[in-house]
Formats: C-alpha cells, structure tokens, sequence
C-alpha cells in the first residue's frame, strides 16, 4: 500500500514538472525564439535548456527568476501554477485598461474619477538566497 501511495506521489510531482516544462515552451513559443536563444536570452546554458523542455530536469527557482528578470511582462504566477494569463499586458498603462464585468457593459477605469480610491496590497511574493520563496496574500492593515 505505501509503494502504491508514493507511485501516485511521484506521478503527481512528474505531472507538475511536465506542466511547467510545457508552459515554459509556451512562453519561448510567445516569444518567437529557439529554445537555444531564450537560453541565451536569460543567461542559462543551451544544455540545461534542452533538459528541462524534454522533462528530464526540473526548472529551479533560479531558472524561472531568470526568465521573469529578462521578461517582466510574464507572469509568474501563471508560470507556476497556469493559473491567469501567461503575459500582462504591458503596452497599457494599467490605470487604463479595460476591466470586463460579469455583465455584458465593460468600461474603461478612469483614472481622474478614481484618484481617491485606497489601494490595497493583494499579494507579496519573498525570494529568499537559498532559492525558495513565500506568497503572502489577503493582507488586511
């Protein structure tokens, strides 16, 4: 019974793995790069790139703060999880963007109208120097 349970572990964890290996390849395929050049392009060897798209090595912390240094606009929560969008949408100032509504209006955020809104930190993401790090969300001050 306990091999059986670590056999699932292990294929849970190898799915994770190919996951974020396969969003990588999405962010690279965004990108309109090779994979050799996106390696180039984050400061990581050619070598280490291949191993990782093929599922034989596990990205680290490191890699994936690499890829978000040289590309800010990915997002890393999507990267991690696959949960939003892969890139934000930088050629918006965000206090311009268009905010859809459950409803069939959207409207445009006018940034004169809401100069007095409190804003809220809703997350904090913490990289500590041993490679890991925490998320802090749902602050209330």
């Amino acid at each position: 019974m306990e091999q059986e349970e670590l056999k699932i572990e292990s294929s849970l964890e190898e799915n994770k793995d190919n996951e974020l290996s396969e969003r990588i390849k999405i962010i690279i395929d965004l990108k309109e790069l090779q994979p050799s050049k996106f390696a180039d392009e984050i400061g990581v060897q050619r070598p280490n790139m291949s191993h990782i798209i093929a599922g034989r090595n596990k990205p680290g912390l490191d890699f994936l703060h690499k890829i978000v240094k040289r590309y800010p606009e990915v997002n890393i929560n999507w990267l991690l999880s696959g949960l939003g969008e892969p890139l934000f949408n930088w050629n918006e100032p965000k206090g311009e963007q268009e905010i859809e509504e459950d409803s069939e209006n959207s409207t445009t955020f006018d940034k004169e109208k809401n100069k007095n809104v409190k804003k809220e930190i809703e997350k904090i993401v913490v990289f500590y120097t041993d490679k890991t790090f925490e998320t802090f969300e749902s602050f209330k001050w």
